[in-house]
């Protein structure tokens, strides 16, 4: 998973900071849950070439601007907060021409369907290029009259620490940045998010929005977590559900349906979507051929895998 982070001139230091040593830490964390875990690559762009100095003063070095060609290349692109701590100063930074520029970006990025993410003062951006209308988010709370006075025709939702809507993602006050990142990790790898949840010592966090709202830690679900655990364990044997169910637990059904919930797919997607990951690791990092990587990733033919690698890659493409 290829993710780029806009650093914005002025910006919140902790809210760039905070997605790039969140994603940082999970992609050196990948190789002691799973190598075969899609890497995790992060990269800074803005709209020239010079470093950006955020609000404290931080010099951020930029990998590429906003018009370059590998802007193709990346899954996911990330807004974090724009450096203004009341409602005017948020609706003044909208207003400048390099944050203009990148709005333009954004809803060309938007058009294509690509992947976008935003925490904190950064979720106006999106709904200033108008990519949020008729989608459900959400943004810090002392931003919420305004945004609903701003935005009408989004469904502001300010229960929730992070909304996904789409290929649209948002996430709620300033420290939501962690959350908004390791919900990025999860689409990967719940157990790898999870492992960096941990690592980071990242614990559950009030909402000031609204006290039931948590962070990622309250409401990352286990179960699925400790499935794809037993799952990357048997990636190589004949594997039932139903077997994966009574392992950890639960029921078949019960299983299906948190798995859904929480990833958008359902158990055996889940499941053929790690055998394509270590199928695809096998193939970059040995000489075995289709043949011999088949029965190691619980296929028993080179033709059922090639299948399972194009079904997975389409899947991943839509």
């Amino acid at each position: 998973m290829k993710i780029g982070v806009a650093a914005i001139a002025g910006g919140w230091d902790s809210g760039l900071t905070t997605v790039l040593d969140v994603l940082r830490t999970a992609e050196a964390a990948r190789e002691r849950v799973d190598r075969n875990i899609p890497a995790i690559s992060v990269c800074t762009i803005a709209a020239g070439t010079e470093p950006i100095p955020t609000q404290g003063g931080l010099l951020v070095p930029i990998d590429f601007t906003f018009d370059d060609a590998r802007m193709d290349d990346l899954d996911v692109l990330v807004i974090p907060a724009l450096g203004a701590n009341s409602p005017p100063g948020v609706i003044d930074a909208l207003m400048r021409p390099d944050v203009s520029r990148l709005r333009t970006r954004l809803r060309d990025w938007a058009d294509e369907g690509r992947q976008l993410a935003a925490a904190c003062t950064g979720t106006l951006l999106l709904a200033e290029a108008g990519i949020l209308t008729g989608r459900s988010a959400t943004t810090s709370w002392w931003l919420a009259t305004e945004f609903q006075r701003r935005y009408p025709r989004v469904d502001l939702d300010m229960t929730r620490m992070v909304v996904q809507d789409g290929h649209i993602t948002t996430a709620g006050a300033a420290f939501a940045h962690i959350d908004l990142a390791i919900t990025l990790v999860g689409r990967s790898s719940p157990q790898l998010a999870d492992f960096t949840a941990a690592t980071l010592l990242i614990d559950q966090r009030p909402a000031r929005s609204i006290e039931s709202a948590l962070g990622y830690l309250s409401s990352v679900d286990r179960l699925v977590t400790d499935f794809e655990t037993w799952a990357r364990l048997h990636l190589a044997e004949p594997m039932s559900i139903a077997d994966g169910a009574a392992a950890i637990g639960t029921t078949r059904r019960t299983l299906e349906r948190r798995v859904r919930q929480q990833l958008g797919i359902t158990p055996n997607a889940l499941v053929q979507q790690m055998r394509a990951e270590r199928a695809r690791h096998l193939q970059r990092t040995t000489k075995l051929t289709l043949a011999k990587i088949a029965p190691m990733v619980g296929y028993q033919s080179s033709a059922a895998l090639r299948n399972a690698l194009n079904t997975t890659e389409s899947r991943e493409n839509d």
